[in-house]
């Protein structure tokens, strides 16, 4: 005998509700304003150049970044049960942490005529907090495990 429960579980998507209506016209509007500012200062924004980018960090994320995810999550799930989430959410501020430093990394933005601009060794930096990172992640793992032992 089947009960509401598994009927509706069954049943397909949840019907959309007043959030999800009012967030999707938000962002509709958001999206919109932001195409119409890049059309209409079109010399100094260069749309094509912003769909090339835009169609390229597409493709790279469909083939390369979302594959790679999934793969980690896999492997991260034979891991044992103490040290699965402190190697997760690592990666995950890893992954985050790199890819918002990147730009100063490479030096983008860089000027000689502005010599303050981007002083630092970011790249070297970007090791040192990955390290730091990763120094936590050891160091929970250990925690995690000898509480898991008691």
């Amino acid at each position: 005998m089947t009960d509401a429960r598994t009927v509706q579980a069954h049943a397909g998507p949840a019907p959309r509700g007043r959030l999800f209506w009012t967030l999707l016209v938000v962002g509709a509007t958001v999206t919109g304003y932001g195409v119409y500012v890049a059309w209409s200062d079109r010399a100094d924004t260069n749309p094509a150049d912003a769909i090339i980018w835009l169609t390229g960090a597409g493709i790279v994320h469909d083939l390369v970044v979302a594959p790679l995810i999934v793969l980690l999550t896999w492997a991260s799930g034979r891991l044992p049960d103490a040290a699965r989430l402190p190697i997760r959410l690592g990666l995950a501020f890893s992954a985050l942490i790199t890819v918002l430093f990147w730009p100063v990394v490479q030096g983008w933005g860089r000027s000689a005529s502005v010599p303050s601009a981007l002083p630092l060794d970011y790249g070297r930096n970007l090791v040192v907090v990955l390290a730091v990172v990763w120094a936590a992640v050891g160091a929970a793992v250990v925690v995690r495990t000898r509480k898991e032992m008691r």
